[in-house]
């Protein structure tokens, strides 16, 4: 009856127009148009990390909560903000938090300096060692279980990646004072040694701010699956 397509980078999801993707290189291209001419159905499309929170807000951890953040830390960062209840886009720009400035390096695929996607990202993470130590890793859960395992290299990457978040989530709730901040995507399966840390540094930025409950996101890798099959059933009931 009908499909939902989510795709990564600057979104509009209003027109149906994937705008610009710095990690995949596409400008201005209408994939709902496109998609509909080929399937033959109506088709709901987002942002991929929009429709992972959708999941998670109907769902999962998000759920008890109206102002809340869905935040995901995989290959990019990004975030779904619901005020009130509600998703908030911002005509595709709202949640782009990754591309916050958190330090004064290295250069992101953007072309900003210090965003916090070169800097915490999973991807970056993992870069960032490679090109500290010549060493190739597997991914950022490598060069954590090197950090715990004494790597004074990996340690620092860590811990910086986790300044940059704390950071950032400080702006955030600066702005939104959201009642919870999930968080999900590679990064967060690190668990505690993601969220202890990260607490403790954002509960030392933080002031007179409400503070937000952090709290690991429940659906799983197929958030983002389970959120275009919600878009989609919604699409069909608001047609119906």
């Amino acid at each position: 009856l009908a499909a939902g397509l989510l795709v990564p980078g600057h979104v509009d999801d209003e027109s149906g127009v994937g705008v610009f993707s710095e990690n995949l290189g596409w400008r201005d291209f209408p994939f709902r148009d496109r998609a509909q001419a080929m399937l033959k159905v109506p088709v709901s499309f987002s942002h991929d990390v929009r429709g992972a929170g959708e999941a998670e807000y109907r769902l999962g951890a998000a759920a008890p909560f109206r102002d809340v953040v869905v935040m995901t830390i995989g290959t990019g960062i990004a975030a779904a903000v619901f005020i009130a209840g509600t998703l908030y886009a911002g005509r595709g720009m709202a949640g782009e938090i990754g591309h916050s400035k958190v330090a004064d390096g290295p250069v992101c695929a953007c072309g900003g300096l210090g965003c916090l996607e070169a800097v915490a990202s999973a991807g970056a993470i993992a870069r960032r060692y490679s090109q500290a130590t010549g060493q190739v890793v597997s991914g950022a859960k490598d060069v954590l279980h090197r950090a715990e395992s004494g790597d004074i290299q990996a340690r620092q990457i860590w811990e910086s990646a986790l300044d940059g978040l704390a950071l950032d989530i400080s702006h955030t709730v600066a702005l939104l004072a959201p009642e919870a901040i999930v968080i999900g995507g590679g990064l967060s399966q690190a668990g505690a040694a993601l969220f202890q840390p990260l607490e403790r540094r954002l509960d030392a930025i933080l002031t007179f701010h409400r503070r937000p409950k952090l709290l690991r996101a429940s659906i799983g890798e197929d958030a983002g699956v389970i959120g275009a099959a919600i878009r989609a059933r919604d699409l069909v009931d608001r047609q119906s």
